[in-house]
């Protein structure tokens, strides 16, 4: 049965690899017809490699998603795009923007360099994530949650809400600081010898950029909180290691061509905010078992006190 169970996820991952591909393909004939043009590779790199560690990236990128998908109590349409947030929002746009603060190569040279990256990876992302939806769906015993949104939204009075989001909105700047900071001594003399066109942004550029991106943590990854139907310590995991993958993607896992200190220090780095992350956003979002039981049978005029 295991064995059956593996080949199972094997030829279902491969799958979802092969529709990310068909979505760059796509994408890399349309955005000319709009007057957006690719930008050069980074020096010394070779596309057939980028090609297959996107592939492999994709492949490892679906796995997490997997479980994600597993635990959503939501249809099809739904997961998908919940799904397809994440892997854009998280493993493009985020990581563009942080790359025009700490790059100089091709690809976020300019704001239209940028806005091909951007888009490019787009369709890539909606196909992987329609595809993981398809063949990762939830038991049924999850049943479907018609009104997730409405009732999450309804548990917690405004004043509660306003000091998680502050908390958790500062919880990914400080962690991305910590941790950066601690890897620091490792990676450091990579950017300000300015090799494989790297750059050190200033603090001023840094903190507002970090809020940014922890604005568009926070956008993408609740709703997986509010259709979640598992445990909070496998939400956590899930969403921790999804983050982790999804950050680390252009970063580290297809970015070959630099040294192997920086892509390990860079990868211990993100797995750290990830899973600091996903824990702060799993505590103070995540229902307990009184506010889940509510959510899935409200009672009108009872609003659940937070734990």
């Amino acid at each position: 049965m295991k064995i059956k169970n593996t080949l199972s996820h094997i030829w279902k991952l491969t799958i979802c690899g092969i529709a990310y591909f068909i979505g760059m393909a796509i994408s890399g004939a349309l955005l000319p017809m709009i007057g957006l043009q690719a930008p050069e590779a980074p020096a010394g790199t070779d596309a057939n490699t980028i090609a297959l560690w996107f592939f492999l990236g994709s492949i490892l990128i679906a796995l997490t998603l997997s479980f994600v998908s597993r635990r959503l109590r939501a249809n099809w349409l739904v997961r998908t795009v919940i799904l397809a947030e994440l892997v854009w929002v998280l493993g493009t746009v985020g990581m563009v923007i942080e790359s025009f603060f700490f790059m100089t190569t091709g690809a976020v040279s300019s704001i239209l360099s940028a806005s091909f990256t951007m888009l490019n990876f787009l369709l890539p992302s909606l196909f992987l994530s329609a595809t993981v939806a398809a063949l990762f769906r939830p038991d049924p015993q999850l049943g479907s949650c018609l009104q997730c949104l409405q009732n999450f939204f309804s548990a917690r009075r405004f004043l509660d809400w306003l000091w998680r989001i502050t908390i958790v909105l500062m919880a990914y700047p400080l962690t991305y600081f910590v941790f950066g900071l601690i890897v620091q001594p490792y990676i450091k003399d990579f950017y300000t010898a300015g090799q494989f066109e790297l750059t050190i942004p200033t603090w001023g550029q840094m903190i507002p950029l970090q809020l940014g991106r922890s604005l568009l943590f926070l956008i993408v990854c609740l709703p997986v909180v509010v259709w979640w139907g598992g445990s909070r310590r496998r939400l956590c995991l899930a969403l921790g290691f999804s983050i982790f993958l999804l950050t680390a993607f252009m970063a580290v896992i297809t970015s070959y061509w630099f040294p192997w200190q920086m892509r390990l220090f860079h990868g211990l780095e993100l797995l750290a905010d990830a899973l600091v992350y996903a824990g702060v956003l799993t505590w103070l979002f995540a229902p307990g078992e009184d506010i889940q039981a509510w959510q899935d049978h409200p009672s009108p005029g009872v609003i659940p006190i937070s734990q």
